[in-house]
């Protein structure tokens, strides 16, 4: 939980033997003229890597605490010739989580592990972000090393989303709404589409009217009436014009007439 209104539970994302440990093959940075190396990572959440320990991890000092793992396979097929090293440890003195933004608690969580010393000295550091998104499967999508020896994952799903915005229906906020932050309450929470309401948006309000799902034969055929219509509002418009003029002209040449009649009688 956290003072901004909002609170998570990873429970679900820790990976057990059976299942093994989330892997993910990048390294590559978008953008950028240099193209870096690609490195393969096993990690775990809230946990150490098991079930699918890679051979030449195996023997590391510190491997049975291990939560992250950085391997290069240097291009080969065989494990034997990998190397191996540890990115982070599940201490819990120096494992941090925290949410990505401080002032938005909805973008999700940032899970931070301390590892072996790099070249440099300093230690290894492996950032999982639990990125806030209506996917229902927790998959890592990439893992980029930003700065030397500090890599950074990313894994986007619900579970990096408050509790505050319910699944509904199997769909963040029941499909019918998106999760922000309320700044006005100081807490996070579903904010519904028209016609919904309720945490979950998944409760029609009374005055709300069903969608209107059109087909495209039924949108052309109302588009064909309306260019009807207009071509006879148009019409009935010019003869009501015509019909008018047609009067003044009458009007005119009765006057014009008697004008003349009176003229004839005078000279008489």
């Amino acid at each position: 939980s956290t003072n901004l209104g909002a609170n998570y539970d990873l429970t679900e994302l820790i990976r057990t033997a059976d299942q093994g440990a989330y892997t993910v093959i990048d390294g590559d940075i978008p953008c950028t003229k240099q193209v870096e190396s690609n490195y393969t990572y096993y990690f775990n959440i809230c946990g150490t890597v098991v079930g699918n320990v890679p051979i030449k991890c195996r023997p590391l000092p510190g491997i049975s605490g291990a939560s992250a793992l950085q391997v290069n396979e240097r291009g080969s097929k065989s494990e034997f010739d990998d190397y191996c090293f540890i990115a982070g440890s599940y201490v819990e003195s120096t494992t941090t989580l925290d949410v990505i933004d401080s002032q938005d608690p909805t973008k999700g969580l940032k899970l931070t592990y301390l590892g072996d010393s790099c070249s440099n000295g300093s230690p290894r550091k492996f950032h999982i972000e639990l990125q806030c998104a209506d996917r229902l499967n927790p998959v890592p999508t990439h893992a980029l090393e930003l700065a030397p020896c500090e890599y950074t994952v990313t894994m986007p799903s619900v579970y990096g989303c408050p509790l505050e915005c319910p699944v509904s229906n199997r769909k963040l906020c029941g499909g019918n709404g998106h999760c922000a932050y309320d700044y006005d309450s100081n807490k996070a929470k579903c904010f519904c589409n028209h016609g919904y309401e309720g945490s979950d948006c998944n409760t029609v309000t009374s005055t709300a009217s069903p969608p209107l799902n059109y087909s495209p034969a039924l949108l052309g055929l109302i588009i064909t009436l309306f260019i009807i219509i207009a071509i006879l509002v148009g019409g009935i418009l010019f003869m009501i014009r015509q019909l008018a003029a047609y009067k003044d002209d009458i009007t005119n040449y009765q006057a014009l007439k008697g004008g003349d009649e009176d003229s004839s009688r005078a000279v008489v």
